[in-house]
């Protein structure tokens, strides 16, 4: 039975032990919080000794400290408006599926080194991926750094599954293209059979854009007179965003693609003229106020190789198609770099 003070991670604590159990106390920083923590200690001490131990009374400690999860939604809602919108998905959604079910009712100062290292076996037993492990041990790092921040315990627990997230077993892809025989062969039967998609799959191979970045182009971004078309903004997920790099560029294109986009933009304008609307989204999905989708025109890239006679390829590989065909050609890899959008 007794009381002890330490420094820990910037602040001094009291550190209460009495029958087998312990529990800690943030009091504060520099010397206040020493001579504070050491008052402290001393009232605590004589509490014990005199047989009062509301210190370790669970009900107590239930109304006082609160859980994993409302630590957590606290950290997030801090947190979220650093992110882009995908992040903010993705994040949510591991903690709701992944950390809330094992951590979520547990008071914060329940959450032992011991729980984390048995979640951490059985969750990488799990075969995922090394970057979903990533973001799985960064969440949980992160939720308990808030609560060490706030005093509500001493140390970090998720500082003990630091290190290495090992190998992923998965079969490793290779990288994919289309030669410029398949690439002329997939375009014509796409042209042919799928008109609607057929411009999103040339603007791809011709310039590199991923995929959510054609299907969110509009209008205004294409500039003819200069052969470019402005990059802006990307679909992902079911909603509108800044490019994957959070940085707008302007690609160049070949004439053909320039007369074929101009040509959708026309139609677009002539639609447009006829509702009395203005025109917007060069590649309008079930209604003009929104894009098409990315899944609408995977499903399209999926059949047009089959017409075609080709593999089975990602729309992703037409990016890639562009980027190798363009060294191939000898354009410098810092052109096709900047021309790809790569950080």
């Amino acid at each position: 039975m007794g009381c002890t003070v330490r420094e820990k991670d910037g602040a001094w604590w009291v550190f209460i032990h009495h029958q087998g159990r312990t529990k800690a106390k943030r009091i504060g920083p520099g010397r206040q919080g020493r001579d504070a923590a050491k008052v402290a200690a001393a009232k605590i001490q004589a509490k014990l000794v005199l047989g009062e131990l509301k210190v370790f009374d669970a009900s107590e400690t239930a109304k006082t400290t609160p859980t994993f999860e409302a630590v957590a939604k606290e950290w997030e809602r801090v947190a979220a408006p650093n992110w882009k919108r995908g992040t903010q998905i993705t994040y949510a959604n591991a903690l709701r599926c992944r950390l809330f079910p094992v951590f979520g009712a547990l008071p914060i100062d329940h959450v032992t080194p011991a729980k984390v290292e048995a979640w951490w076996t059985a969750t990488r037993r799990e075969g995922l991926s090394r970057r979903r492990l990533g973001i799985l041990r960064n969440l949980l790092k992160e939720v308990c750094r808030r609560a060490v921040r706030q005093g509500l315990i001493p140390t970090n627990p998720a500082d003990c599954i630091e290190g290495g997230l090992g190998r992923d077993d998965a079969e490793v892809r290779k990288t994919d293209y289309l030669t410029p025989e398949d690439l002329h062969t997939l375009l014509t039967k796409a042209e042919e059979c799928y008109p609607k998609e057929y411009p999103i799959f040339l603007v791809m191979a011709t310039a590199g854009l991923r995929i959510g970045e054609a299907v969110a182009l509009q209008a205004g971004d294409l500039d003819a007179p200069s052969q470019q078309v402005h990059i802006r903004r990307m679909v992902r997920q079911g909603y509108i965003s800044s490019p994957k790099s959070g940085k707008g560029r302007v690609v160049d294109l070949p004439s053909s693609t320039v007369a074929v986009l101009e040509n959708v933009r026309q139609t677009r304008q002539v639609e447009a003229a006829y509702h009395g609307t203005e025109a917007r989204w060069l590649f309008p999905g079930r209604t003009p106020d929104l894009p098409i989708t990315p899944e609408a025109v995977q499903q399209a890239f999926a059949k047009a190789l089959k017409v075609a006679g080709i593999r089975k390829l990602r729309p992703h590989d037409l990016r890639h198609t562009y980027a190798t065909l363009a060294v191939k050609a000898g354009v410098p890899l810092l052109t096709v770099s900047r021309q790809l959008g790569h950080a």
